[in-house]
């Protein structure tokens, strides 16, 4: 069994609240894939190509080659300055070419759950369990960001930075040690020479810089236990041993700013911090600290720094919108580049030391019991890790699924507002912080990560419903398709669209169905258009649908062919003024249409008896006119078919004793 040992963090400006320590056995580490670029096409030629034929290819789409196989057969290549998808397109064209594809990166089939200490990070997969942690707390399934499902899409990209400024991290941890950023101006030889090789100031600065100390030290001997945590939440590695991070394959960059001195954590060292990330392209700063004060430098800083600025929203459990109340800085910051991050706990709850607001905090993120990466001590041996608790550890969940984002989709690294709103609108709504937040959501790494719309088909049957009384101009028309495919989040919901004579309208919006109802006026012209959601929110495009147009047929219509038996009668409620009548069983009438579906109209009524359908000379059904009051113009009998097509439908009279009588009113054709 593993000994614990229960210390508080006592740095004022960090934000966790309590924490425990955690010793645990190291396990093997395993290696991982370098990253392809994102704008690399992979092609495999036709066995029967030649160089000759593969140059050829090469100049008539102006492509870069990168590299080929032995054989020649595979190449990747580039083409430079074009969408990559465009030029793919045209490619798989060429007769010379049997495939191309973009050239993903593989990860090592490592699963997370192989991690010793992936139970215990319910942020990740939250199944209920119970988390000894800080105090054992059992919690509610599905309470989670979705981060073993957003894994199986990649582990985030090598070249994705996450700047960590806070106090320092041990990157000599074996779950930080393949995580740390190097400054390709100061790595290899020119790591301890004593030269600002890259001439920015900073000596040495191999993995970012100490702020505090002024130096390139960014972890001190018996500190550090924050950032160190921080670090490890956002992308602790996946290799079997300890926890795994949310972005498992980016890299940290540690600038530490604050540390137990009291000449540490100063304003001009956080803007100098962000800075220094700003200076290098660092697209996301996680800061998890603050103070009761706002700066207009600080604000100018982050505002300026062309990153995603992923703020605690402070443990003060203050509502920060209140009036008088505390405004905890930066997270309290209006830049549009900020994301503000509130705690929730196992069960879904507010966790009851964060702060709040339905202005000021932008959503929630798992922040109690969060076992992650340590300093090792004496107390807690190498590898040492640790459970704690703040809206500190709420952050970096935030930080590192930015991180799965920016690496699915480099462009928004470059839009950190666009990087934002995509966060927030990825997140799953939860009952319990609706309203204490500005959209009551907990981040979600599953949706966020999730860029592949929905596939849908057209809607192809449009019949009218059994027991539908027609009006004498129009009739509602039921809509169905077929159910639509998402190969990650889910199929969410579907939008229906009609287009008429007059333009376009709305049928239904966010239904879940597979089918809408919408009156249709006979002889005009309809389109309908369908698009999809997943759930993550990514819209399918649209498919239409043929066009159509419903026609409504009087019983004496030229279609309908009567044999013997059969008389007309009148009928004032009818469709036409009369009907077509019998009580001879055996007496049949047949109607004959090109169509996409029919609808039998008759009424039903006390004196009414049974009617057997055929269909292309095939038994349907007998159908029941039997009721025991009136009815008129009633859809007695559908059939509908996806494409439009010969069809023939015949009437038999059964002749039911008492009440034998068959009335034909018409039908209605949509063809």
């Amino acid at each position: 069994m593993p000994t614990f040992t229960r210390r508080s963090l006592q740095l004022a400006a960090l934000l966790a609240v309590a924490t425990l320590v955690v010793p645990t056995a190291p396990i093997a580490r395993a290696a991982t894939n370098p990253a392809a670029a994102a704008d690399e096409l992979l092609i495999r030629y036709t066995a029967n190509a030649t160089p000759a034929q593969r140059r050829a290819v090469e100049r008539a789409y102006g492509l870069t080659k990168v590299r080929g196989n032995a054989k020649g057969r595979n190449e990747v290549v580039r083409a430079l300055g074009r969408s990559p998808a465009a030029v793919a397109r045209r490619l798989a064209q060429d007769p010379a070419i049997l495939a191309v594809a973009p050239n993903h990166r593989r990860e090592l089939a490592l699963d997370p759950a192989a991690e010793p200490g992936f139970r215990e990070e319910w942020g990740l997969d939250n199944t209920g369990q119970t988390i000894e942690g800080i105090e054992p707390v059992t919690g509610t399934a599905g309470v989670d960001i979705d981060g073993v499902q957003a894994l199986r899409y990649g582990l985030g990209r090598p070249e994705v930075v996450v700047a960590v400024i806070d106090d320092g991290v041990d990157f000599s941890h074996p779950d930080l040690a393949a995580r740390a950023w190097t400054n390709p101006g100061e790595a290899g030889d020119l790591a301890a020479n004593g030269i600002d090789d890259d001439g920015n100031g900073y000596v040495d600065d191999v993995n970012g810089w100490d702020f505090c100390n002024g130096d390139n030290t960014v972890h001190d001997a018996g500190e550090d236990g924050h950032g160190t945590h921080v670090a490890g939440t956002i992308a602790a590695s996946l290799d079997g041993k300890g926890v795994v991070g949310v972005a498992p394959g980016i890299q940290i960059m540690a600038l530490k700013f604050l540390d137990n001195s009291r000449l540490c954590g100063s304003d001009a060292m956080a803007v100098e911090a962000i800075d220094y990330a700003a200076s290098f392209g660092v697209r996301i700063i996680n800061a998890s600290w603050g103070g009761e004060e706002q700066s207009t430098v600080l604000d100018a800083a982050i505002g300026s720094s062309g990153a995603l600025f992923v703020a605690a929203a402070g443990n003060n459990a203050e509502n920060m919108d209140a009036p008088g109340g505390i405004r905890f800085y930066p997270a309290a910051s209006t830049k549009p580049n900020v994301i503000t991050v509130a705690a929730i706990d196992q069960k879904g709850r507010l966790a009851d030391f964060s702060n709040y607001g339905s202005k000021s905090v932008d959503l929630v993120a798992p922040g109690t019991n969060i076992l992650s990466t340590w300093p090792a001590s004496e107390a807690c041996p190498s590898p040492c890790y640790a459970w704690s608790a703040g809206t500190s550890m709420a952050a970096p969940h935030v930080s590192g699924v930015a991180a799965l984002v920016g690496s699915q989709r480099p462009s928004l690294l470059a839009d950190p507002v666009a990087l934002r709103s995509r966060l927030l609108s990825r997140g799953r709504s939860m009952t319990a912080t609706t309203g204490l937040t500005a959209t009551g959501r907990m981040i979600n790494a599953w949706r966020a990560v999730d860029f592949v719309a929905p596939v849908i088909t057209p809607p192809t049957r449009f019949g009218i419903g059994t027991g539908t009384v027609v009006g004498a101009t129009s009739v509602k028309t039921t809509v169905r398709w077929t159910a639509g495919t998402d190969d990650r989040t889910g199929l969410g919901s579907y939008d229906l669209r009609r287009r008429a004579p007059s333009g376009w309208t709305t049928v239904s919006a966010a239904t879940t169905s597979t089918s809408a109802t919408s009156t249709l006026t006979y002889g005009s012209a309809y389109t309908f258009q369908l698009r999809a959601r997943d759930r993550a929110g990514n819209l399918s495009g649209p498919a239409d649908s043929p066009t159509v147009t419903p026609t409504l047929h009087r019983d004496g219509s030229s279609l309908a062919t009567y044999g013997s038996g059969w008389s007309v009668a009148a009928s004032s409620a009818g469709t036409n003024g009369s009907l077509h009548t019998s009580s001879r069983a055996g007496a049949s009438m047949s109607i004959s249409f090109t169509g996409r579906s029919i609808a039998l109209v008759a009424p039903r009524g006390a004196s009414r008896g049974s009617v057997k359908v055929y269909v292309d000379d095939v038994y349907a059904s007998t159908v029941s006119l039997y009721r025991t009051t009136y009815q008129a113009r009633v859809v007695v009998f559908s059939r509908g078919w996806d494409v439009r097509a010969p069809h023939r439908v015949r009437l038999v009279v059964v002749g039911t004793a008492g009440h034998p009588r068959v009335d034909v009113d018409g039908f209605v054709v949509v063809r």
